[in-house]
């Protein structure tokens, strides 16, 4: 993974070397980056989750939020899933009726994740298949193919676990959700889908033991300088499907740690090189409130060869010998070099291959990023207090109905 910044002047920078020793220090003790270094963790886990996917044919996970989101991330990268993995993190009342409708309950494996055991969309969905086994007869099926990651503490997901002698996993305590990527949240369904996390993890470590070498901290000091604060959007730009769903686990990830007390930047998602199609105009010819982030990885000669004969009599004569990948590297390499010639702010992280280690470095990384860009805005990146008033609306709606 190789970073590179442009007419961001980082050698300007004014440095605060006791928020810097503060980030460190929390970095250190941070549990979601320690628990990549217990290996007899991993290896229980490893266990369990190969136990769990014995004779399924599809595993479907049920959580919202951070409870899915970095499953997603990982599992996006792997295209030869062996076990097809579906993720349902939304309640929307028609779609999930209709996926729903002949389950097969013998050979379909349920991953119900929520650290509280009390989270209402992932109870309400784990209890709408309860309903659906009841109908087909299969409720002891059901729960016998179902794992739940909970913390162990009394809540109403972890009382129905155990009642019905359903596999579980505890979910770290000192670990948020946004940041649970790392633990058996993100890895169980990384395992079922062929990952190898020993090189994930030999990625994220790489980062963590060398982080002056990634500069992690640079980001947070530079949106925070008195002179940058015209920066209220930070833009994500990924040139890969594969790192689709990396996208908006960073979007969660950002927003959740650094929005709060009338400060934040707004993160943004965008993709290659669709979103050129639809938001390039604005980022080049609107305001200049934002600051860039391109992911790109090398796309050359790589895919389908585009046929020659198919543009005789046309004036297309670029795409003679040419792969689609061709298409993408060309793409991609003309959008940084229009920022550079409009003198934008931005940087680019280049990616040789999407895999497991080089996956490892960019969650990692931009983990750290995060935390050390809320400590330099001087909000706290593992709180999110704002969510509690809909929270409590909710079930009280609901109490109406």
């Amino acid at each position: 993974m190789e970073i590179k910044y442009f007419n961001s002047n980082f050698d300007k920078i004014t440095q605060n070397k006791d928020t810097d020793q503060s980030i460190t220090n929390v970095i250190e003790k941070l549990s979601s980056l320690n628990i990549i270094s217990d290996k007899n963790l991993l290896e229980e886990t490893i266990k369990i989750s190969n136990q769990f996917k014995e004779k399924k044919e599809k595993i479907i996970v049920f959580g919202t939020g951070g409870s899915n989101l970095g499953a997603r991330a990982l599992n996006n990268i792997i295209s030869n899933n062996k076990i097809t993995l579906e993720f349902y993190d939304n309640v929307d009342p028609i779609n999930f009726e209709k996926n729903f409708q002949n389950t097969n309950f013998e050979l379909t494996g349920f991953l119900v994740i929520s650290k509280s055991g009390t989270t209402p969309e992932t109870l309400s969905q784990f209890s709408c298949l309860y309903q659906k086994a009841i109908e087909a007869n299969k409720v002891e099926v059901f729960f016998s193919n179902t794992l739940i990651i909970t913390e162990f503490k009394e809540s109403p997901l972890f009382t129905i676990a155990k009642d019905n002698n359903c596999l579980l996993l505890e979910h770290h305590k000192d670990v948020g959700g946004r940041y649970s990527i790392f633990t058996n949240v993100g890895i169980v369904p990384a395992i079922i889908s062929g990952l190898n996390i020993h090189t994930l993890f030999s990625g994220a470590s790489e980062v963590i033991n060398n982080i002056n070498n990634y500069r992690p901290y640079d980001l947070g000091r530079y949106l925070t300088q008195k002179e940058n604060i015209k920066f209220t959007n930070n833009v994500l730009m990924t040139y890969s499907d594969s790192l689709y769903f990396f996208g908006k686990w960073y979007l969660q990830l950002w927003a959740e740690s650094i929005g709060k007390n009338n400060k934040g930047i707004t993160a943004i998602h965008s993709v290659g090189t669709t979103d050129q199609h639809s938001q390039l105009q604005l980022y080049l010819d609107g305001p200049k409130d934002k600051y860039f982030t391109f992911i790109t990885t090398d796309h050359s000669n790589k895919g389908i060869k585009i046929h020659n004969d198919m543009f005789k009599g046309t004036a297309v004569d670029y795409f003679k010998d040419k792969t689609m990948g061709d298409l993408m590297e060309a793409e991609q390499r003309a959008t940084i070099e229009t920022f550079k010639l409009n003198n934008f702010s931005f940087r680019q992280i280049y990616i040789p291959k999407i895999d497991e280690q080089n996956l490892g470095k960019l969650l990692s990384f931009s983990i750290i990023e995060t935390i050390a860009s809320c400590m330099y805005l001087d909000v706290d990146p593992f709180d999110q207090p704002a969510v509690e008033q809909g929270k409590k609306l909710t079930k009280t709606y609901l109490r109406q109905f």
